[in-house]
């Protein structure tokens, strides 16, 4: 018999379910329901945020939209595509958006090359030495996006670009000017597993890529400098309704050189801040590799950073931090690298530098080991590191019984007219997908601890998706042309393993628009969801 305080439970409950939704109404199935294990769920809402493009007045800017959809056999997602230009509020049903974070100027979005649309209205103030290069923010604040809103959710300009089918060639133009604002991508419901979104920006000579990013709390950059003639913004772009704060650390060779315009950072909701580099560093500090850590105190948001060299410019990927690093992407048509290691805890680390290249596992001569002191960023030059030959340079303890030292890693590169960076990622665990390729871009593949099998998918705005599966040989890297699968215009990329592994990625875009890299990490596109066992017994004790 079920007493009073049980049927104040079975009440509670009862409201609770009303007001955040039944997460499974089915009972558990197979190995799940006898032990109660996690189980591997398709994301139903992605968010994904591209900073403010640093374009200048005369540059110009493309995001490029990937939905691949859930994944399905381990041979990638795939389908038609539809695209179309942002003209009012999404639909509550599956889709995928990409609209301003700030209200902004004029900008297009299309499936095709030849379909485009503009909108248009004002936008935040322009670039400035000052710390704070500007602040701003939508008119009015709406809810957060959530797994039952429109992919516009948590913004109020309308979208630039819509999608409403799986599929990888909807792009849309970035509103012209010194002033676009920061994007935020959101797709639901069938679309949502794998969404991704590349921004590409072509201003004084240089290619700027970047995949965007998911807002996180926590955020390392290595590779930035304060050298002669170099400009480093730091872009951070808040999606969610509520202003979000945050602390920017600072890093050089003789340790923290942070300054005090680097505490109590605001950001709106729902826009952006944007931070001049040379104005976080302590004065008497130029010439030096930095690295970059945002800590976010409250709220959720995207970062990122710019820097505009004497030999290019690019955005500096965000790095994981660990007490090994894999940094994948390196081109064998590249002829220059360095490396900056940064150890933020009190141990110094050895480590043991490798390269996964075309040929196998090799040790580069005179930079077999590397010691970096605790609490300092050290600079290495590696010279033609890789010989022509695609590879991932991988760091590792030179004692792996001893303790573990945390670090975080990156890589600068380039050539005579631009530069990229690079960054210790996590591997591929289910899907991993790059949006914005075009036919010749260069894919590399890695596998650093044994031989593995990938399969990799290009889906377009129609037709059907083309598929290839590679193989991967054990610390080896295998370079990879990519082939549209058929039209016009830039296409989506996915990379799933399916034997061995762990598997690392890197897309690299070497045009006559100039250089840039991006690191394929996993997708996202599950989620891992606890199954609890039925037990209607405790309701009546």
């Amino acid at each position: 018999m079920i007493n009073r305080t049980t049927q104040s439970l079975l009440g509670a409950l009862g409201v609770l379910a009303l007001t955040l939704g039944i997460a499974e109404i089915h009972p558990p199935k197979g190995e799940a329901a006898a032990s109660g294990s996690s189980v591997a769920t398709a994301v139903s809402q992605t968010t994904v945020v591209c900073p403010p493009p640093l374009q200048g007045q005369s540059g110009s800017s493309l995001y490029s939209l990937a939905v691949p959809g859930a994944v399905s056999g381990g041979s990638g997602a795939g389908g038609s595509g539809s695209g179309s230009s942002g003209s009012g509020g999404a639909s509550s049903a599956a889709g995928a958006a990409l609209a301003p974070l700030s209200a902004p100027g004029s900008g297009s979005a299309s499936s095709s090359p030849s379909a485009s649309s503009s909108a248009s209205s004002s936008s935040s103030s322009s670039p400035s030495s000052s710390a704070s290069r500007s602040s701003s923010a939508s008119g009015s604040a709406s809810a957060a996006p959530n797994a039952s809103a429109s992919p516009s959710a948590g913004v109020t300009s309308p979208p630039i670009a819509q999608q409403t089918q799986t599929g990888g060639g909807t792009t849309a133009k970035a509103p012209s000017g010194q002033n676009a604002p920061a994007m935020v991508g959101t797709a639901n419901g069938a679309l949502a597993p794998g969404f991704s979104v590349q921004q590409n920006t072509v201003a004084s000579g240089s290619l700027s890529g970047i995949s965007c990013t998911h807002p996180g709390t926590d955020f390392w950059f290595v590779g930035a400098d304060s050298n002669n003639g170099s400009t480093g913004y730091v872009e951070l772009s808040n999606p969610q309704a509520d202003a979000a704060d945050a602390d920017i650390q600072v890093f050089g060779p003789n340790g923290e050189v942070t300054s005090t315009a680097a505490s109590n950072i605001s950001i709106p909701g729902n826009g952006s801040t944007s931070l001049l580099l040379s104005t976080l560093v302590q004065p008497g500090n130029g010439g030096q590799d930095l690295a970059v850590h945002v800590m976010v105190r409250s709220g959720q948001i995207a970062a990122a950073l710019h820097m505009d060299t004497n030999s290019g410019a690019d955005w500096v990927p965000a790095t994981t931090q660990g007490s090994s690093a894999y940094l994948p992407g390196l081109p064998g048509d590249l002829h220059q690298y360095n490396l900056d290691v940064y150890v933020p805890g009190g141990q110094d680390a050895d480590l043991k530098v490798q390269l996964a290249s075309q040929s196998g596992l090799i040790t580069p001569a005179g930079h077999e080991t590397v010691h970096i002191k605790s609490g300092t960023l050290s600079s290495f030059s590696l010279g033609d590191l890789t010989r022509g030959q695609g590879g991932m340079l991988e760091l590792t303890p030179t004692d792996p019984k001893g303790d573990a030292v945390p670090f975080v890693a990156g890589i600068s590169t380039g050539n005579s007219n631009d530069t990229a960076y690079l960054a210790g990622v996590a591997p591929i665990t289910q899907r991993g997908t790059v949006a914005g390729n075009a036919s010749g871009n260069t894919l590399l593949l890695s596998a650093p601890n044994g031989a593995a099998g990938v399969t990799v998918t290009s889906i377009g705005s129609s037709g059907s998706p083309a598929t290839k599966t590679v193989q991967i040989p054990a610390g080896s890297t295998v370079s990879v042309q990519l082939q549209s699968p058929g039209g016009s215009g830039p296409f989506g990329v996915t990379v799933t393993p399916t034997s061995g592994g762990p598997v690392y990625a890197a897309r690299e875009i070497n045009d006559r628009d100039g250089l840039t890299i991006q690191q394929i990490p996993d997708d996202r596109s599950t989620v891992l969801v606890p199954t609890v066992i039925r037990n209607a017994a405790i309701l009546v004790q």
